[in-house]
């Protein structure tokens, strides 16, 4: 194990993934970091329910894996859709994995290329949309206004739990109703909560809660090990998506 700047213990075998917590507990942080941006490694990662981040460090890309000391995290129970949302949804489509590569794409753009999703973290993305493993397997949550794709995420699933990972949206309310016809697929399949990260007001107000790293780990360690649910739809056209929101009683 070494140290950079005294902060950040290197991760130098997958060995060393389930004792992640421990290690950023002793410097009260967040952060770990490898060398390794093979998607095999990255899936690891993401089954001990920590989250990838890339940076490039004196121009070599280095894998940050997180693992947060809140985290947000939603019941299905307290979803909560404003009555608002519909407004927005009158001309749009929701897709999942229609086009992966591309809303990753739009992704970046829209967090800027020299970001956290550098490069060789995304092929790593790509690859395990095309391939899952270990139980990982990453998908593009997608909102089209006719042609034009207005809103999207990328997320992965782990067992029974899906993890939103970062998204982008171009259009007013399209990225409200990407997230509020997601919570309610989410629901609708069975999974067993949504992992939203970090905590942001906008994800409280959709009902999440914020719970410490060791309660978070431990819901992570029953319902990761869960069958993954199936989709309860891939595609809605306009029509089903107002129908869903109307019918949703949260």
């Amino acid at each position: 194990m070494k140290w950079i700047d005294g902060w950040y213990p290197v991760i130098l075998d997958r060995g060393l993934l389930p004792h992640v917590p421990q290690l950023v507990e002793h410097r009260n942080g967040e952060f770990c970091v490898a060398l390794d941006l093979e998607p095999g490694f990255i899936a690891e990662a993401c089954a001990h329910g920590y989250m990838p981040m890339g940076e490039i460090a004196q121009d070599r890309p280095i894998l940050l894996i997180k693992s947060h000391q809140k985290r947000c995290i939603l019941d299905f129970e307290n979803l909560h859709i404003s009555r608002k949302i519909k407004r927005y949804a009158r001309t749009l489509t929701f897709h999942i994995d229609r086009n992966f590569s591309e809303c990753l794409n739009r992704v970046v753009i829209h967090y800027h290329p020299d970001t956290w999703l550098i490069k060789p973290l995304c092929d790593a993305l790509i690859s395990l949309h095309k391939n899952p493993m270990v139980g990982v397997s990453f998908h593009s949550i997608e909102i089209y206004d006719g042609d034009n794709f207005v809103a999207g995420e990328i997320g992965y699933t782990t067992g029974a739990i899906y993890t939103s990972l970062a998204g982008f949206h171009s259009q007013n309310g399209s990225g409200s109703v990407q997230l509020a016809v997601l919570g309610l697929i989410l629901a609708e399949s069975e999974f067993a909560f949504w992992d939203l990260g970090m905590p942001i007001p906008y994800k409280e107000s959709l009902g999440a809660i914020v719970i410490n790293r060791e309660t978070f780990l431990k819901r992570w360690k029953t319902d990761g090990d869960r069958p993954t649910p199936t989709w309860s739809a891939l595609t809605l056209d306009t029509d089903e998506i107002l129908q869903k929101l109307k019918r949703n009683k949260r």
